[in-house]
């Protein structure tokens, strides 16, 4: 893989070439000769199979135009450059460099330069866009970098962002080390078994065409002619690359095909039969193929496409810097990884060992403004022409798949029993067994949310007498005139997020449930970091099953969370100075803070709404809030309720009505500030900053550990998100981000679901106008 180095971002490239005489001093050549640009793609430190002028000529016979800008130094010596492709379809002209530009990046000089080149380039060829897909990690530096130059991340990509890299240094033996025991057990049984490798011919070639058109049919992906392999043949054999064929008895089994460039070797294409699957032969010519890249000089063989989830996954564990996740350190079940497309393709991949690494993708320049719209919009509508085929696939498969109930019946689902609690003190019991439970899946609140049009039900997920896991599933009819339903597991369910096999059993049992209670979809929203290895694992354990990212996200997505186990006097030394002058300052100025009761509510209230109208959120009446306030302020006065709550008020010996006020939710170690409300009377006197620090002393008090300020911008990086000045308030505290997974949907119906998401708004707006 390429070098990693982190990369400052660069100044915005212009949005039109400047005159060639303005530039800086490097020449610009028609695109140069084969021979001097590929020795320049093979020593350059991000150089790729894909930049070769091979690859060039093999699209070029295939539907795409090559061409290419090369930047020359004062001698004539290439100094950074790019193989194009031109194609035109759907009246749209698109430019791309495949695994390109070859540039360096930390050189803004030259880099801004190779890019008005390459504009310059793509408007000649009237293209409305140029593509690029650079051999770089996936880094926030390198996204910074491409964005910095006025490249937007692609809807489309064309080559894979996910791989497997494996070092072939070393004798045989250390290569064999870095292999699963079974592998190395195939790759000898291969041998044993009579399987033969050998480099294949032109003559050959028929053969090998066959085994790809087999494989295609098998597995369901679509294959070149065999005149692209043929012509691929030509090409790159024996300069750039290999056709491996295992034979047993003459007969042939399977074939590959490795290229090289550098000191990377790339399994390009593969393809085997039916027959004689038993003497292992796939894992023979993977063998002989790094056998040939080692005997070459290579020290990287790249196994050329995994599915992305994986990739995302793995670069959550190394948390975004680049660097490659060990295969085998990744919190997967391969049992239960999908059969389809790619996954099949990872568990084999996987077996050789190696680093799963990530690129940043696909990103497109745009040329032409409004050829570029077009080119999204129609983006756009093919997404969502295949989304709508797959939904109706899925449809067709749901209705003619056994009931529900049967469906439960599997191995998975007999791991754990799902058991109904009805009482609030076993509810109770139930979540204090389990990690980290949230109020909003407290009995108090079930209890509120049945008051507002949901059923709460509770259940235990249990493994013999053990509780491994709890769900609070609220469900409710959103139209009355409507039999849609849907399911929301808030802040739930409640479990050991770490444990793989656990998760499955649980959204096993949540997806039964909610086909069970007829909703269209399920939705829940747990507090699990998404920049965590157990925040990748359940990310990818939502893809693989099925889930979506809720376009609702009810709760916020992010928080921001400060430890109080440490005490008060760390907690002010962890505060910006100004915070702690502040809190000071507040009570010079003669603001207090009392708790308050029930008979203070309405007060509060006003506050709130005046808070509301001053900073555009929405406020509903008093009924709505008085009876969730209430609730929690009669919890606190229970002695064994886990749960509680405290309204406290900041006060003025001036001023007749609370200046501030806040309400903070209590579920056992943890506290939350959830409302928050203040007057334009006595700002200067700093009451919002006392306030705050008495509702942390309130929550160390009663043995609260942490303290949740609820609510942190979706994009901390964005000075426009709405959320930006509040979290800087809550930063000045001590708060620390907590990225999490947001809320993700199960469509129990995908069809249903998608007109639920599409047409439902379109409807309530136009019930709301009706009653206007």
């Amino acid at each position: 893989m390429t070098e990693r180095k982190s990369v400052a971002p660069v100044a915005t490239l212009p949005t039109r070439p400047a005159p060639l005489a303005d530039r800086p001093p490097q020449a610009q050549s028609p695109f140069v000769a084969a021979a001097p640009w590929d020795e320049f793609v093979r020593n350059h430190p991000h150089g790729h199979l894909l930049q070769t002028s091979a690859w060039g000529a093999l699209k070029s016979q295939f539907g795409w135009r090559d061409g290419g800008v090369a930047l020359l130094d004062d001698i004539g010596t290439i100094r950074a450059g790019a193989l194009l492709l031109f194609r035109r379809t759907a009246a749209l002209t698109i430019g791309y460099a495949p695994r390109g530009p070859l540039t360096n990046w930390q050189d803004h000089t030259q880099t801004a330069e190779l890019f008005l080149q390459l504009q310059d380039t793509c408007q000649r060829a009237g293209a409305a866009l140029l593509k690029i897909e650079p051999d770089l990690p996936d880094t926030p530096d390198h996204r910074a970098v491409l964005l910095g130059y006025g490249l937007r991340p692609s809807p489309q990509t064309v080559q894979p962002r996910s791989t497997i890299m494996l070092d072939i240094t070393g004798d045989d033996d250390t290569i064999m080390q870095r292999m699963k025991s079974k592998w190395r057990y195939n790759v000898r049984l291969a041998q044993r078994k009579g399987v033969i490798v050998r480099e294949a011919t032109a003559a050959d070639l028929p053969a090998i065409n066959e085994l790809m058109q087999v494989t295609g049919e098998r597995d369901g992906f679509a294959v070149h002619s065999a005149a692209y392999y043929r012509t691929a043949f030509d090409l790159f054999v024996p300069r750039h690359g290999v056709y491996l064929l295992a034979e047993y008895e003459g007969q042939p089994l399977a074939a590959i095909v490795v290229c090289m460039v550098g000191q990377t070797a790339y399994y390009l294409w593969g393809a085997s039969s039916d027959r004689e699957r038993n003497r292992m032969p796939n894992h023979a010519l993977q063998w002989a193929g790094m056998q040939w890249a080692k005997a070459r000089g290579a020290t990287r063989y790249d196994f050329w496409g995994i599915p992305d989830a994986l990739g995302q996954l793995a670069q959550g564990l190394r948390c975004g810097d680049g660097s490659g996740t060990p295969s085998d350190e990744l919190p997967l079940d391969l049992e239960a990884l999908p059969q389809g497309e790619l996954w099949g393709v990872y568990r084999f991949k996987q077996g050789f060992g190696g680093n799963v690494v990530r690129t940043v993708g696909a990103w497109d320049l745009p040329i032409h403004p409004l050829g570029y719209r077009l080119y999204r919009g129609g983006v756009s509508a093919l997404r969502t022409a295949q989304h709508l085929r797959a939904t109706l696939e899925v449809y067709q498969q749901e209705t003619h798949s056994p009931t529900p109930a049967a469906r439960n019946e599997g191995p998975m689902n007999n791991a754990v029993s799902l058991t109904p609690i009805c009482d609030a003190a076993r509810w109770r019991a139930t979540l204090a067994a389990l990690p980290r439970p949230h109020v909003l899946q407290s009995w108090e609140w079930g209890a509120i949310k049945a008051q507002t049009g949901w059923t709460a039900e509770r259940y235990a997920l249990r493994q013999g007498e053990v509780t491994v896991a709890a769900l609070q599933f609220l469900w409710r009819q959103p139209v009355p005139q409507l039999p849609l339903r849907i399911g929301y597991i808030t802040k739930g369910p409640t479990l050991d997020w770490s444990n793989v096999a656990l998760v499955d059993q649980t959204l096993d049992q949540i997806e039964a449930l909610a086909r069970q209670r007829n909703c269209i979809l399920v939705k829940i929203d747990p507090d699990v970091r998404e920049d965590s290895s157990a925040g990748r694992m359940v990310l990818h354990a939502l893809q693989r099953r099925g889930w979506c990212f809720s376009n609702e996200q009810i709760q916020f997505k992010n928080t921001g969370l400060s430890d109080l186990a440490a005490g008060e006097e760390a907690l002010l030394a962890r505060m910006k100075s100004k915070w702690r002058y502040n809190i000071r300052l507040a009570g010079k100025r003669d603001i207090s803070v009392r708790v308050g009761n029930t008979a203070d509510l309405a007060a509060f209230y006003r506050l709130y709404s005046e808070t509301g109208q001053r900073d555009g959120f929405l406020v509903r009446p008093f009924t709505y809030y008085r009876q969730t306030w209430e609730t929690f302020l009669q919890a606190e006065a229970e002695p064994e309720n886990p749960a509680g709550g405290a309204l406290l008020l900041a006060l003025h010996p001036e001023e007749r009505e609370p200046v501030a006020g806040l309400f903070l939710f209590r579920y056992g170690e943890r506290s939350w500030y959830f409302y928050g409300a203040s007057s334009e009377r006595r700002r200067r006197d700093m009451p919002n900053y006392l306030l705050q620090w008495e509702a942390i002393r309130w929550s160390l008090n009663h043995g609260c550990t942490s303290y949740d300020w609820w609510g942190a911008p979706a994009n901390p990086a964005d000075p426009e998100d709405s959320m930006a000045g509040v979290w800087q308030f809550k930063q000045g505290f001590g708060a620390e981000l907590q990225p999490q997974i947001g809320a993700w949907d199960f469509p129990v119906n995908p069809l249903v679901y998608r007109l639920y998401q599409e047409a439902l708004p379109r409807m309530l707006q136009l019930l709301r106008q009706l009653r206007r």
